[in-house]
């Protein structure tokens, strides 16, 4: 055994001086050895070296995204960094939905949006975030730091490190369309597909 090691040892270290050599496989006391003495042995052709240029950018290995499609909510500050981790796994830009359970008009947008047919349906496409301010001092502190104001108040974040951007609710008395939520939706997908 160790005349093997030794010989493939050998032959690993020096092949690039004796690559002009030639190389016979024997079998010596019933061990397979490698040498450059002739025996009875056949004789080893080896090939060309395998080298290849030096790459100018080292390889840095970037996985694929996969495409997000869930009607799950994540709630509060706590829901809005899983959603953060999450944007490193799936393409899909971060929905985020401030509200209140006393707020009317956050009543209004989830029946008259959030919870329609549509609606949920360009939300699949979306980490989808709730969080209610009024919960815990630090989901406050969050949605004061946005600059968040009253109810409802909607944020779409298209990649993992800007900072959200508010997305009016409602615009002259109209509530958003599920249209237009779509395509804000899709133009932040695209903003990180760049």
């Amino acid at each position: 055994m160790k005349m093997i090691f030794t010989g493939m040892l050998c032959m690993l270290f020096l092949l690039p001086a004796i690559s002009q050599a030639e190389i016979y496989k024997c079998t010596i006391a019933g061990k397979l050895v490698f040498t450059d003495q002739p025996c009875d042995g056949e004789k080893v052709i080896l090939g060309e070296t395998n080298s290849m240029a030096a790459e100018k950018t080292p390889f840095e290995y970037v996985p694929l995204k996969q495409p997000y499609n869930s009607n799950k909510w994540y709630y509060g500050h706590v829901g809005y960094k899983r959603a953060l981790r999450l944007f490193e796994k799936y393409d899909a830009p971060i929905f985020i939905y401030f509200q209140a359970d006393w707020c009317k008009y956050c009543r209004q947008l989830e029946e008259g949006l959030i919870h329609t047919k549509k609606g949920k349906l360009a939300l699949k496409k979306a980490i989808k975030v709730k969080i209610s301010p009024e919960d815990s001092k630090r989901d406050d502190d969050f949605f004061r730091s946005l600059g968040g104001k009253g109810y409802p108040t909607l944020y779409l974040q298209a990649d993992g490190v800007s900072h959200p951007k508010e997305i009016p609710a409602y615009t002259q008395q109209e509530m958003l369309s599920a249209n237009s939520l779509s395509d804000l939706i899709k133009e932040s997908q695209e903003y990180t597909a760049e």
